[in-house]
């Protein structure tokens, strides 16, 4: 269809970086824990807030600002500005207000902010896809705006392949590579040995609970054997 929005997918290092969501339900609370999970500074401007959101506040994990979207909050702000920053890195738009998401998403867009619309993801730059994580595994879907039910049974059928196992595995490949990494200097020398890491068949053995975590001298010796086979 002509229609369809040629997402780029890229995953953001949102770590200290100043966050906006203009909204306090239970979306909003959705975003926040999002958001929260990669290590933003997150504001929120709404009356009022959920449970959840308050107890966030209260913690000092979230800045509240008790009142109703201003225009101008996209940018300029004196927190900002206190703070060094002068714009926000991302908007969500989370209100139940469907004029004031569009005022957010038409003033992020302005500023070149990207900007989610919780209600009108046409209206928005960005979407959140549904995320699967398995410690250093993430994988994510979308269905460009078709539906989140679609999105959650997809969603559910990944969670189903990629088990709790595969967070040791993921982990174990990124110690094993930091190593490799460390001991060989020849880039060519050392992608062979980064392939020859990914053919080894540790996933199988933590199924089976059968897998030891290799220590140092292990993997030093796996080091030196198979740059000894390649050729």
């Amino acid at each position: 269809m002509s229609d369809v929005v040629p997402y780029v997918p890229v995953m953001l290092d949102c770590r200290n970086q100043h966050c906006l969501i203009v909204g306090g339900g239970t979306v909003a609370e959705r975003k926040a824990r999002n958001l929260l999970r990669g290590g933003a500074v997150i504001t929120v401007i709404s009356p009022i807030l959920t449970t959840e959101l308050q107890e966030l506040v209260q913690l000092s994990q979230i800045h509240w600002i008790a009142r109703h979207y201003e225009s101008g909050d996209i940018s300029g702000s004196a927190e900002l500005q206190h703070n060094g920053t002068k714009r926000y890195f991302l908007v969500h738009a989370a209100t139940v207000d469907a004029q004031v998401n569009r005022q957010v998403a038409e003033e992020a867009r302005f500023a070149g902010i990207p900007v989610n619309v919780a209600d009108h993801h046409e209206s928005s730059t960005f979407i959140n896809p549904m995320v699967i994580r398995r410690g250093r595994l993430i994988a994510s879907i979308t269905t460009s705006g078709a539906g989140p039910v679609v999105g959650r049974r997809l969603a559910g059928e990944l969670e189903q392949h990629f088990g709790e196992e595969y967070e040791t595995y993921i982990e174990f490949l990124y110690y094993l590579r930091h190593r490799i990494k460390q001991a060989v200097q020849d880039p060519a020398e050392r992608r062979r040995l980064l392939e020859r890491a990914s053919e080894l068949d540790i996933l199988e053995e933590i199924r089976q609970e059968q897998f030891c975590w290799w220590e140092e001298p292990r993997i030093e010796e796996w080091i030196a054997q198979h740059r000894g086979e390649i050729t």
